[in-house]
């Protein structure tokens, strides 16, 4: 019962969006609010962990748990894309552009933008949190909206999941990925002290930081929405970095790594290295990725 509580609300403010088609939400604006939904929930999130007792210490211990789930999807989920690209035919990029890196700057000021939102929030937190209420129940309002945006977003991105999920190379590397993250979080839980429900949902983020924090966090555990953050902020920074140079080795590298992002914020860098056939293979495994988001990290986090 606690998981259709937890799940079923979220999933219906996803579908709702995605299903329904309402006139006033034209794709422009979905962008912009989503955008700016965004920034604003990430902000009330850090305020609610300025308003924490001993913020800095538990600052501390989600950083270094996100370090510790870091290190362990690196490692693991790499090591899975290697050996998946060698067996089922990952391409391999043939030269490196010299090309400026104007959207692989452009997403470093994204992430930059992102902190500043959440500190912000945790400074006004300590400042405020005596006379400042009903935030948490503010951000669960906001996040059935953010869902709903999602969905919308999905839908007017004209994605044909038919298309997507016959895309063979997006889907091995979509599955690869997800099945050695979720290892990396359950190896994680374990060195963590972390419930195994708890390892799962932190890593089920996929690289999606602006998402995966915010669920958590709303979810009742603003600490381990932080690792989740930290956590899928890194992977999304470490991975524009790390195409140029995966790229070289196989293609379910360069995009598994990427994540849920392959389809949005590293599409263009990883097309700059693969060329234009690689986009399809992009957008299923990142689609991919990206839909499961939301259901995976409420149903992992409703299980008591």
């Amino acid at each position: 019962m606690t998981i259709l509580a937890t799940l079923g609300p979220l999933l219906i403010a996803l579908l709702f969006g995605y299903w329904v088609n309402i006139k006033v939400f034209s794709p422009a604006r979905v962008a912009k609010w989503l955008e700016q939904l965004v920034y604003v929930i990430l902000g009330l999130i850090g305020f609610s962990l300025g308003a924490l007792d001993n913020l800095a210490e538990k600052l501390l211990v989600a950083g270094y748990q996100a370090i510790v789930m870091f290190v362990l999807i690196s490692i693991i989920s790499l090591s899975g894309l290697y050996l998946s690209g060698l067996r089922f035919g990952g391409t391999h990029a043939d030269h490196l552009s010299q090309e400026p890196q104007t959207k692989h700057s452009h997403a470093l000021i994204d992430a930059a933008k992102t902190i500043a939102w959440v500190i912000a929030g945790i400074v006004i937190g300590i400042f405020s949190k005596d006379w400042i209420t009903g935030v948490d129940e503010l951000v669960t309002y906001l996040l059935y909206f953010l869902l709903f945006l999602v969905g919308c977003q999905l839908r007017q991105g004209n994605y044909k999941l038919r298309k997507l999920f016959l895309n063979s190379q997006g889907v091995i590397i979509a599955l690869v990925t997800i099945t050695t993250t979720l290892l990396a979080g359950w190896v994680g839980s374990w060195v963590l002290g972390l419930t195994w429900n708890q390892g799962l949902a932190v890593v089920s983020g996929f690289g999606w930081y602006s998402l995966s924090g915010i669920l958590i966090s709303g979810l009742g555990d603003p600490v381990l929405g932080t690792t989740a953050f930290l956590l899928d902020l890194g992977r999304e920074i470490l991975a524009l970095m790390l195409i140029p140079f995966l790229a070289r080795l196989n293609s379910h590298m360069s995009v598994g790594y990427s994540g849920a992002t392959a389809m949005d914020f590293t599409l263009p860098m990883l097309g700059k290295f693969h060329g234009a056939q690689i986009i399809p293979v992009c957008i299923a495994s990142g689609f991919i990725m990206s839909i499961l988001v939301p259901i995976l990290i409420p149903l992992l986090m409703g299980i008591k």
